[in-house]
Order: structure tokens, then sequence, then C-alpha cells
């Protein structure tokens, strides 16, 4: 992967950020000062809002008041700044609340109501001002934790209010220098996510937080001794075939497609073989290794997201078989009882468009594979078995392009 240079003191670094840069537009347009309504016909101006009360809220409030039985007004805005400018959130007349969010500490922040009528004119103000609970995205930064992790660190954080924020990951190269690695947008109450690619030595890895508003946290940055890591050599990897099983092939295409280093060609499952949810296949890996992660491509040719591409799934895990490949136990017994799950995934579309429909980013997503990425400590582990729970349209049928596992077999590359 090609890095680039960066100054860590700049809060956007080098990344591209197209994706927070509309949201925030779209924060600011609705914040505008653009007239609604009609022009104006008087100067009346209607009677001011009454019995105002705060609500704080993380990063925000909800501001209360009681309307005046009137039948000349139109809506209610309230005047803040954010960011050291002048912003503006209104509510229609049917409700009984604006509020203000996207305040970037727990400073005391001034508003101002007005109650405007249908000609554009504003009642007297009324000003005050609250205090906003601690925002989000600061939040979600005190639960930071940095690990070493295979050739590089794991970055875990927890995101109790499901908020969108995006995570700037950095590493320091040979040369003394900051390198942007990824930005990693996410929603998901408990995340992690690993900057990898780097030797054995001592360096210092950061993150920083930006949410949807444009606010950003402090740099956390930490040194840390990566663990060693290497793709294992899919020349030993073979079917595992365990009782249950769908190895089916669909014209031609079988199992050992997703290791043979070609993702333009598949393992397609046969459609009406009589399987379904959930579906299990088993690798082999030939070798005993601490695993550390996965790379999973999808369908290549136009099936973005779609078909019977894998959406969600686990990934179980043993060192050995405690049953003949054949047991019962592998398709209707306790076999989970004797592996360790490494972990339950959600394949992410990045767009979030619905089923069928796709952009460019999609299609980016689909070329570089999907990483997901193991727990630790479950010792060294020869088969891996994977759960799949759903496929993107909901299928009976399977297709993966490629599977390349990753982790330390206890063999150094070049030895």
């Amino acid at each position: 992967m090609k890095r680039k240079k960066i100054n860590i003191k700049k809060p956007f670094f080098g990344f591209n950020i197209t994706g927070f840069v509309v949201v925030f537009l779209i924060f600011i347009f609705s914040c505008s000062e653009d007239k609604i309504g009609q022009n104006p016909t008087d100067n009346t101006p209607p009677p001011p809002v009454t019995n105002v009360r705060t609500e704080p809220i993380p990063g925000g409030a909800n501001i209360f008041y009681d309307i005046p039985n009137e039948a000349d007004i139109s809506y209610v805005t309230c005047e803040y700044l954010f960011q050291g400018k002048k912003k503006i959130s209104r509510a229609s007349i049917y409700n009984d609340f604006v509020t203000v969010e996207g305040l970037p500490d727990i400073s005391p922040c001034e508003y101002t109501l007005y109650l405007v009528d249908h000609n554009e004119n504003k009642s007297a103000p009324y000003v005050s001002s609250f205090i906003p609970l601690e925002p989000p995205y600061q939040t979600i930064f005190k639960t930071l934790e940095m690990e070493p992790d295979f050739g590089g660190v794991v970055i875990r954080w927890r995101n109790e209010g499901n908020v969108m924020i995006g995570a700037f990951l950095l590493a320091m190269g040979d040369d003394g220098e900051w390198e942007e690695y990824d930005l990693a947008f996410s929603t998901l109450k408990e995340d992690k996510r690993s900057i990898r690619g780097y030797n054995t030595d001592p360096r210092f890895f950061a993150v920083c937080l930006m949410d949807k508003f444009g606010n950003y946290t402090d740099t956390l940055k930490l040194e840390q001794v990566p663990l060693y890591e290497k793709e294992l050599d899919k020349k030993l990897f073979k079917d595992g075939h365990l009782a249950g099983d769908n190895t089916t092939s669909h014209t031609s295409r079988p199992i050992s497609n997703i290791w043979d280093g070609n993702i333009s060609v598949i393992w397609h499952t046969v459609p009406d073989a009589g399987f379904t949810p959930p579906q299990t296949f088993t690798i082999d890996l030939g070798v005993e290794a601490q695993l550390s992660r996965i790379m999973l491509w999808n369908r290549q040719d136009g099936f973005t997201f779609a078909q019977h591409n894998v959406h969600y799934f686990e990934v179980w895990g043993t060192k050995e078989l405690k049953y003949p490949i054949n047991d019962v136990n592998y398709s209707t017994g306790p076999w989970r009882d004797d592996w360790i799950l490494l972990g339950d995934f959600e394949q992410i579309k990045p767009s979030g468009l619905p089923l069928g429909q796709s952009n460019d980013e999609d299609l980016a997503a689909t070329a570089a594979g999907s990483e997901f990425i193991f727990e630790s400590g479950a010792g060294n582990i020869r088969y891996i078995r994977f759960v799949v729970k759903e496929t993107w349209a909901r299928t009976a049928a399977l297709h993966i392009a490629e599977v390349s596992v990753f982790g330390d077999d206890g063999v150094r590359n070049g030895e």
C-alpha cells in the first residue's frame, strides 16, 4: 500500500473525507439564513414564545417552549454560535421544541429564540444559554484502546449512541514521518480497526476521531511493538469438507477457486442442492498458526454486494478435529462446543444503497476486498469453518471469489 506523508498537526491530515464533507455541507445549508415563506406584506411582529426551558443532550440541547395562540405564525428559529459562526436551527410550529446539536465541547452556549410569522416578521428575542452534555465524539475518544497486533496495532472503541464517526488511522514511517493509513467510518456500538503492514520494530501509531459536524478530537499517539504476521501459504489449503458442509460446485466452479490466488474466478454452489442458511464450509489450512485476520473478495463481475455474495457470517477455528470428518456432530450436533469463535461478521456496503444499486465506492471496495479481524488469544488453529448466515439477496446459493488468511505459523518469510 502506498502511504502518504502527512502533518499530524492538521486536523484533516491528508485524507479524502468526501463523505463527511457532504454531511457537513448538508448541516451548513440546513442552518443557513435563506428566507422561507412569502415576502413580507406587513411589519407587525408576532408575540414571542413563552415558558422556555432547556434539556441538555450530548453536544447540544432540546429547547422547549410554549407557542402563543395566534394564527399568523410560521416557525421558530434558534440562533447560536457554532465554531465561531452564527448558525440557525428551525422548528415547525407543530413542534414544541427546537434542537441544537453538533457543539464541540461542554462550554456554555448562548442562544436566541424568535417566533416568525408568515411574512417573515420576527418576534422579540428570547435570549438564554445552556451547557450541553459531553459531545459523543469526545465520549468515544475516552474509550479508545490500542494494543499490539499482527503487523501493527488494533484500535478499539465504544460508541453507545451509535453515532457516525470517522477514525483517522496513522502510523510513523521508518523515516520518522507520519503516514496516513486509513479513514474508517463507523456507527457500531463496539468497533475495532487495525493498522497493519509493518515489521516488528517499535513505532508510534495514532488515531484521531471526527464527527459529522466537523469536530475532531486530540490525537492519541502510542508506541507499540507489532507482532509478526504473514499471509499463510494457500498451496497448503484444502477442502475440509466436514459433514453438513456445502461444497457443491455449480457449472464447474469448485470451492478450491477461493484459494487459487485469482479473484476473477469464483466458487459457486449449486442453488437447488437443498442447502439452506446457515450454511457451512471448512478450510484445512495445512498448518497450525495463530490467526490474525482474513481478507474476503466478492464476485467481481457485476454482482456488487448482491446475489449470493456473503453478507452475515461467522468464522470458527480449531487446532484439531475431535470427530471424523463425516461424523454427524458436524451437521446436527454441538460441534461448536469444541471450536473457538474467531469472529461474527457483517460485510459492510460502503454506499449504504439498496440491493441492486451501487456506486463507484462499492465497486472499489469489491475490488479491494473486505478485511475481517479475528479475536486474539485463540491459540494455534489449523481448521477454519465458515457459517454463512445470510447472503446479500438471502439466497440458498453461495459464491465467493477469494479468501486469504493471515497470521503467524512460526516460520518467518525468508528463513
